[in-house]
């Protein structure tokens, strides 16, 4: 008689699904350490898993890889990523700063590439989306409890204050706004792309309103008024491409779905209006501003006088600062002759700066993280990548050219691709995006859709795949 009722390799999926939820939950279950480290459950469980793999690896020679042939350039180029990080370390102003980047880099590529790795076919698709879906719902449920009792959780940066801005489990709200706006796609097409009770549909519903809601109180204007419109624009686009025509053509359809819309729409507003009574109302009001400010600004950082000044359309100083900051990180890539200043050594260039910046040292832009630190080199891959990743989800979620597929691998597909193009802007909202695991995960998730769409269409090529339900359990 087996000690667990599981096997071997059932096990290991299910920690796999136990480390995304902690991953997700981030600093909110972990033990303070150092000052600046704290111990993690998702931290714990992730070597955890690794070790496990490794031994796997090493003395029974069973981890098979072959289905991850399909994203083999991926990987190539992410083994490249953090080999230069290593190498850049010999240059870096501060070792011991790049060193902890270079590990947070290889903890998060490694958490990315878990995905594509246990995630083999629908089946186990369905049991990650549940997972992620679920902890998704605790998140923006607490986030609207949060609004309403301004109880902060410890890993909050307004924890022990009553003020009404709402972090949920993350450090502060814009990091809760961008990872809204990552796995919002995912929910909006489920409710008419995949089949399932109307209990299912409801649950689902609600939490785009809590989400909605959450996204709103955060005060985001980088998610509110850029990422979620491009997604939206995006996906009105690409709807007549990724719905049969039957579907397409039928007004009743169309009722259902303004119906919707309409009611998310209300209800959304008539929380906000009811139970919020933040600041953020005005701060978002003034998101078109920020091109008035951008304007008051200058491209040459020498030609500043040093002094911040609030913007001419946003009335406030974190659109100036994030664009000294950018400027800051530009001249710091000049200087380091386009080869980047070495892993996660912004901050320590920034650091000479820090008064002028309102002691911020952080670049605030994922996009320039990657060039500032990494160089041009290795920015044009990713961005490369990037593109090459959305186009082959593109190609998944399109009926045209892929037939074969599932219902459920075309939802993936096609709500992967909107939450990746989305984070175009989302990435310019937290401060750092090295272990921003939403990120991280929709990039996995991405990835593993691509290797199980691939297969389904090598295996089902001139066949339809049949449709797709919302699990029961």
């Amino acid at each position: 008689m087996r000690l667990f009722p599981y096997s071997e390799k059932e096990r290991l999926q299910t920690l796999f699904v136990v480390m995304v939820a902690f991953a997700l939950l981030g600093p909110t279950f972990g033990i303070p350490v150092t000052p600046n480290f704290k111990l993690t459950l998702f931290r714990v469980t992730f070597f955890v898993l690794l070790g496990l793999l490794l031994f796997q690896w090493a003395f029974r020679h069973r981890l098979d890889i072959v289905h991850m042939n399909r994203i083999r350039s991926h990987l190539g180029f992410f083994g490249f990523w953090l080999a230069y990080s290593i190498v850049s370390l010999t240059w870096a102003m501060d070792p011991g700063m790049g060193i902890r980047y270079t590990i947070f880099l290889f903890m998060m590529v490694t958490l990315c590439l878990t995905f594509p790795f246990f995630i083999r076919s629908e089946e186990s698709l369905w049991r990650i989306s549940r997972a992620v879906f679920w902890t998704f719902f605790v998140i923006v449920v607490y986030g609207v409890f949060e609004s309403v009792t301004h109880i902060h959780l410890p890993s909050s940066r307004y924890w022990g204050q009553n003020v009404a801005s709402i972090t949920s489990v993350f450090t502060n709200q814009n990091d809760l706004a961008t990872a809204i706006t990552l796995l919002l796609p995912f929910l909006g097409i489920a409710l008419y792309g995949l089949r399932g009770s109307l209990r299912l549909k409801g649950l689902v519903y609600l939490t785009i309103v809590f989400a909605l809601y959450c996204l709103l109180v955060t005060g985001s204007r980088g998610n509110t008024f850029f990422a979620l419109p491009l997604m939206i624009i995006v996906w009105f686009m690409t709807l007549p491409f990724t719905v049969p025509r039957e579907k397409l053509v039928n007004w009743r359809n169309w009722l259902k779905g303004a119906g919707v819309v309409i009611s998310i729409a209300v209800i959304v507003g008539f929380m906000y209006m009811l139970l919020f009574n933040g600041a953020t109302r005005y701060k978002l009001a003034t998101s078109f501003g920020i091109f008035l400010d951008i304007q008051g600004t200058t491209w040459n950082v020498d030609e500043w006088n040093g002094q911040l000044e609030a913007g001419a359309g946003t009335q406030g100083m974190s659109i100036i600062i994030r664009w000294y900051l950018l400027m800051y990180g530009l001249r710091f890539l000049r200087e380091s002759h386009f080869m980047g200043v070495g892993a996660g050594n912004v901050e320590a260039h920034m650091e000479a700066y820090r008064e002028l910046l309102d002691n911020k040292v952080n670049i605030h832009n994922w996009w320039a993280e990657v060039l500032v630190n990494f160089g041009v080199i290795v920015f044009a891959l990713y961005v490369i990548f990037y593109a090459v990743l959305l186009w082959r989800l593109w190609k998944l979620a399109r009926l045209k050219t892929s037939p074969q597929v599932s219902p459920l691998v075309r939802w993936g597909a096609h709500s992967s691709m909107l939450a990746l193009i989305g984070y175009l802007f989302g990435g310019m909202v937290p401060s750092t995006a090295i272990h921003f695991t939403p990120m991280w995960i929709v990039y996995g998730i991405a990835l593993a859709v691509v290797v199980v769409g691939e297969l389904q269409k090598a295996r089902r090529k001139g066949t339809v795949g049949g449709p797709a339900m919302f699990p029961d359990h």
